[in-house]
């Protein structure tokens, strides 16, 4: 063979490798390309997501909360305003404690009231307890916690305990102890606890030993300061038909608390004011033996001089009018029980400056002074 058939057939040997090569690499091209995944189309895709995807549930609306209604008047400061007035309106010192004791029913469960006598506590009533309070009793230097209480002169709480001069009987989750002043001055103790059921207002009854104190503070003075208004029987005047009857006399009463100081007590230390007294000067010998020389007479001519009348005209009359007379404004429907407290409290006002400043009271009324010295 030459070489050119040689070289041909190398040639057509190297081109048919070629081409099966070509061949396999097409196939495995074919392959990779079948087995590559479609390219969706994206409406589709978004399609399939949504259903795929749950439908979210739209919450109900949730109604506006309603308007909280006003609260009505509490029953608690009601109960406390009559339970003061009741004390307020009594008629004696015993009647005051009583009222006191009635109107802590309201607000506690036990209470006792102790009446303080030379440093010894005695028992006078309570309600709650098993025992006779009266039989109680106590020496004020005994007990640790009478004689904080007296000495400050203000209430003590106590946090599921009890003090000594009461006797153990249940448990309390919480007691008190108010001493009752007078002329500043502790003359009782109220002790009032909460029992095991938990009711003790403190709050309330410590206004209502407050009030009660003041109350008896000023209750020599009612008669003479706030005198009720006159009446029939009073003014000794009988209607036609009726009989006239003898006043019943008022049994004694049992002064618990002696009076330390009146309007009138207070003028006989004051002694006699000064517009009554007559003060005597003494005079010299020489003044009083010294006579004064006798005047001069002279006559002195009576000079009348003639002045000629001028005739004045005469206005002309005018009519008469009664002054008027200023009428007071009436009380608007519904304000008749706030003017009322209004009065009261200036009547306690005006009677408690009369107690503690009497000689201040006296000395403003001769001078005319009263608000200036007061002031």
């Amino acid at each position: 063979m030459s070489h050119e058939e040689l070289i041909a057939g190398k040639l057509a040997e190297q081109l048919n490798d070629l081409r099966s090569g070509l061949d396999s690499v097409g196939r495995q091209l074919r392959d990779a390309l079948a087995a590559l995944p479609v390219v969706p189309d994206e409406a589709e895709l978004a399609r399939s997501i949504g259903e795929a995807l749950p439908v979210p549930e739209i919450p109900e609306p949730v109604p506006a909360p309603l308007p909280v209604p006003a609260a009505p008047a509490a029953a608690l400061n009601n109960a406390l305003l009559y339970r003061v007035e009741a004390i307020e309106f009594a008629k004696s010192q015993s009647e005051i404690l009583e009222a006191l004791l009635q109107g802590l029913q309201d607000f506690s469960q036990r209470a006792a009231l102790f009446v303080l006598r030379e440093d010894t506590l005695q028992g006078w009533s309570g309600f709650g307890f098993e025992g006779n309070v009266k039989t109680w009793k106590s020496g004020l230097n005994e007990d640790p916690i009478l004689r904080t209480v007296a000495s400050s002169r203000s209430r003590m709480l106590l946090d599921g305990a009890m003090p000594a001069f009461i006797p153990s009987g249940q448990t309390v989750k919480r007691s008190m102890i108010s001493p009752l002043l007078l002329k500043g001055k502790v003359s009782a103790l109220l002790y009032a606890d909460s029992g095991e059921d938990g009711k003790l207002d403190h709050y309330s009854a410590d206004i209502l030993v407050k009030a009660a104190s003041l109350v008896i503070d000023i209750f020599p003075l009612r008669q003479k300061r706030d005198p009720l208004p006159p009446t029939l029987e009073n003014q000794s005047i009988v209607l036609p038909g009726a009989v006239v009857g003898i006043p019943a006399e008022k049994p004694e009463e049992d002064v618990l608390f002696e009076d330390s100081g009146t309007l009138a007590t207070a003028e006989e230390e004051m002694g006699e004011s000064p517009s009554s007294q007559t003060i005597v000067a003494d005079i010299p010998p020489e003044a009083a033996s010294y006579s004064a020389p006798r005047a001069e007479i002279y006559e002195v001519a009576d000079v009348v001089e003639e002045v000629e009348p001028v005739a004045l005209e005469t206005p002309p009359p005018m009519e008469a009018t009664a002054p008027e007379t200023p009428r007071e404004e009436a009380i608007p429907q519904g304000e008749e029980k706030v003017h009322e407290d209004a009065q009261r409290f200036a009547r306690l006002l005006v009677q408690e400056i009369a107690l503690y400043h009497p000689r201040e009271v006296e000395q403003g009324k001769r001078n005319k002074n009263l608000y200036a010295l007061l002031r």
